[in-house]
């Protein structure tokens, strides 16, 4: 119940901080990930820098999230002239995201809050604690990923299953 009222409470601070640029606490995390914040790891091996842009495939599987929830949240950041997108020259339908003079600054107005809120959540821990929690919530993540992958193999096999053909 720890994790889940931490999550909480750290959700608020972040709405909070979000709201300040006009942006969503998720729409946040995109912008984040479109400019290559060394806090959100990359996908697949293969995935584009940010120099040269990043995929909304690439941020919907970093967060284990529907592809259509991130192309939401991809319109409305350019909407607000926060990224670009520009369509591969091989595969149009690909569109690699960057960031825009406009996004880069408003990260960088919400980042005294970020640090701020930071160094206030964590004040009480010195910096080898610091590095073990990050530790530990790198492995819950990845234990998490893993039981999220597992759960939707799963699914997709009980559908295999009760779809097959019979009478063949």
């Amino acid at each position: 119940m720890a994790l889940f009222n931490l999550s909480n409470q750290v959700g608020k601070l972040g709405e909070g901080l979000a709201a300040q640029a006009g942006l969503t606490t998720q729409q946040w995390l995109v912008l984040l990930q479109v400019a290559g914040d060394p806090n959100f790891h990359s996908p697949t091996p293969n995935a584009a820098s940010p120099k040269s842009g990043v995929l909304g495939s690439d941020i919907a599987l970093a967060r284990g999230v529907s592809r259509a929830s991130v192309s939401t949240l991809i319109a409305q950041l350019a909407a607000k002239g926060l990224i670009r997108q520009e369509s591969e020259a091989d595969d149009r339908r690909r569109k690699q995201l960057s960031m825009t003079a406009k996004g880069r600054a408003t990260l960088a107005r919400l980042e005294a809050g970020r640090r701020r809120a930071n160094r206030t959540l964590l004040r009480e821990l010195d910096a080898q604690e610091r590095s073990a929690l990050l530790q530990a919530l790198r492995a819950c993540l990845r234990c998490s990923a893993a039981s999220m992958a597992h759960a939707s193999d799963t699914t997709s096999l009980r559908r295999l299953r009760s779809t097959s053909v019979s009478g063949g």
